[in-house]
């Protein structure tokens, strides 16, 4: 095969426009060729889109459907995509990716603080059905559907929804799971400094020491780096999973259930998460912290709602005017 090479670059307002050209002789009696078109450049919708319309780069190329070629959380991609846009929009007032992220995150905990105190309430809600259910749990111990009937009855009766509580969860989970590819592969994060000598590039993890010699297990963990931030992640997690255990402990199997939400799950993410982008653990980080304060305030509002039921307060405040009515009849 006989290949020909050359390369090319355009220079137009500090933006480089490189490209590289491989092409060979047909190998048979007809006269065709092959012309091969290479990218090299970051891989974003902002420098690939031009190239799906002929009109916006020097080559020509429209229809291609380059953009394709981009990496996406998949059935989280719209999340991503709002993520982003937002970013940027703070990007265009603070340059710094950084504080972009402590300012996103800020704005989805307020806008999420509806959702928390609604949570918080149910749980003081469940409180109040405590003694029913295990009433009905003792009851028919040895007949599990009818325990379920009569509990969901419980439920429907007051109003009150197990399902409500894992609503801030949920969306805190899918928005961790769109950062994290956001993070990975969002081209402008790449290099982007945050605090100086600490974390100098928002696309990776931090560092505060890293030494040469190989530890057997922990050089392969760490990548002999010591990161701060997942340490500094788990202490806020900790210390989170303390404030939100509001109400009393739980007993049985749902008391070992908290226990592993409180201490297992933080611990278990320190390893998984150890080398990710200092970008997510940044937003994950702030996040806890301002959710800390929060739950403060719902602590003590919840305080003095339950201060007011035990003092001879109207005990169904919390229930729905239907389960009042029926309690009257």
């Amino acid at each position: 095969m006989d290949a020909a090479f050359y390369t090319t670059e355009i220079q137009t307002n500090d933006y480089a426009n490189a490209q590289a050209l491989v092409s060979r002789k047909a190998f048979s009696t007809n006269d065709i060729n092959d012309v091969y078109y290479m990218y090299f450049g970051p891989r974003n919708d902002k420098e690939l889109k031009r190239y799906n319309i002929a009109e916006n780069n020097a080559w020509g190329l429209g229809g291609k459907k380059v953009t394709q070629c981009l990496q996406t959380s998949g059935w989280l991609n719209w999340l991503e995509t709002i993520l982003k846009w937002c970013l940027e929009l703070l990007h265009k007032f603070i340059k710094n990716w950084g504080i972009c992220i402590i300012i996103l995150t800020i704005l989805l905990k307020l806008a999420m603080f509806p959702l928390s105190k609604k949570q918080s309430l149910s749980t003081l809600k469940m409180q109040q059905l405590q003694p029913k259910i295990q009433a009905v749990q003792k009851k028919y111990a040895n007949d599990q559907q009818k325990m379920q009937a009569e509990m969901a009855k419980i439920y429907q009766e007051a109003g009150y929804n197990p399902a409500s509580g894992c609503l801030p969860m949920v969306f805190q989970f899918l928005v961790l799971f769109a950062m994290y590819n956001l993070f990975n592969n969002y081209f402008e994060f790449r290099g982007s400094m945050f605090i100086p000598h600490w974390i100098p590039d928002l696309s990776v993890g931090d560092s505060v020491w890293s030494w040469n010699k190989e530890i057997p297990l922990i050089s392969a963990f760490t990548a002999n780096t010591l990161r701060l931030l997942p340490i500094i992640y788990v202490g806020t997690q900790l210390l989170y999973g303390k404030v939100t255990q509001y109400g009393g402990a739980a007993q049985g199997q749902s008391a070992a259930s908290m226990k592993f939400m409180t201490y297992g799950m933080p611990i278990m993410f320190f390893f998984l998460f150890y080398n990710a982008p200092s970008g997510l653990l940044l937003y994950w980080t702030v996040s806890n912290v301002f959710q800390m304060v929060q739950q403060v305030i719902i602590n003590k509002m919840m305080a003095e709602k339950k201060a007011e039921l035990a003092n001879g307060g109207d005990e169904n405040k919390v229930l729905p005017p239907k389960a009042k009515t029926r309690a009257k009849k």
